[in-house]
């Protein structure tokens, strides 16, 4: 089971857009994943399921309480409209989680090691902070990947990510920066161009060479609890993540599509 974190301590960079679409596009492609939103704005939530549609979250496993059980992850993972994805939501109480005691940081890692059997991949929302609540997750992943969006301060705090992504290591040293995707480009402006060349000069091999463009599906798309692939299939924005999903996949090293072989490194299937 492969974990992935979608990180930036900034607002507003399409972390959220990021993980509904890639979970998204491994689902489609066979992979048995499950999406993690540890992001108490739930916005990754809004993407599959309704407010109504909410029982357990992620609050409710994550923040313990001696009134209450110690509840599994299990207990709180929904069934989307798509094959082969799964989600935990989220509530805005999870943001009490700051509140726990600092040995809280390991629960999520403690939680998922049940599933390692029951999902090939495992994509967390995190929320724009660099405290507990977003080193839990990072704890408990294999990879980071950050989105940047294409704006003149969006680079600001990314040495401050990369010094939390460095503290994790210490503790997690399995932890690996998969790699930097620029986000809301705008091709009509010079200052989106000027963006990601400074990302590209600053961080080199480590950008992904797909740029996601700003596409009006992928804003429209949250409001009918579906990801983009649903919404508007057709789309620039389904289909600028779907090749981002094919570079995730290359630096991986697992196949696009999930035939008789799993990941790179696993035995084949019988």
């Amino acid at each position: 089971m492969i974990t992935i974190s979608i990180a930036n301590q900034k607002g507003g960079v399409g972390k959220s857009t990021t993980a509904a679409s890639v979970a998204a596009e491994f689902a489609m492609r066979g992979y048995e994943t499950l999406l993690v939103d540890g992001d108490p704005q739930a916005n990754v939530t809004s993407h599959f399921l309704a407010p109504d549609q909410i029982g357990t979250s992620i609050a409710d496993v994550l923040i313990e309480s001696e009134q209450r059980e110690k509840l599994p992850l299990e207990a709180a993972i929904v069934t989307t409209e798509m094959d082969h994805l799964d989600i935990v939501p989220s509530k805005l109480r999870f943001a009490r989680f700051e509140k726990e005691p600092a040995i809280a940081i390991n629960r999520l890692r403690s939680k998922l090691a049940p599933l390692a059997s029951t999902y090939d991949f495992v994509i967390i929302d995190t929320p724009p902070t660099l405290g507990q609540i977003l080193t839990t997750p990072l704890l408990a992943s294999s990879h980071m990947v950050v989105p940047v969006a294409a704006s003149p301060l969006a680079q600001d705090g990314l040495d401050d990510l990369m010094s939390t992504f460095e503290e994790v290591r210490s503790t997690n040293p399995e932890l690996i920066l998969l790699g930097m995707v620029c986000t809301m480009f705008d091709g009509r402006t010079a200052v989106s161009a000027e963006s990601y060349r400074s990302l590209k000069e600053r961080y080199g091999a480590r950008v992904f060479e797909t740029i996601i463009h700003r596409n009006v599906k992928l804003e429209e798309s949250p409001a009918f609890h579906q990801p983009v692939q649903l919404y508007a299939p057709n789309s620039r924005g389904a289909l600028l993540y779907s090749e981002l999903t094919d570079e995730i996949l290359k630096r991986l090293g697992a196949r696009k599509n999930k035939g008789k072989l799993k990941l790179a490194g696993e035995e084949t299937r019988a």
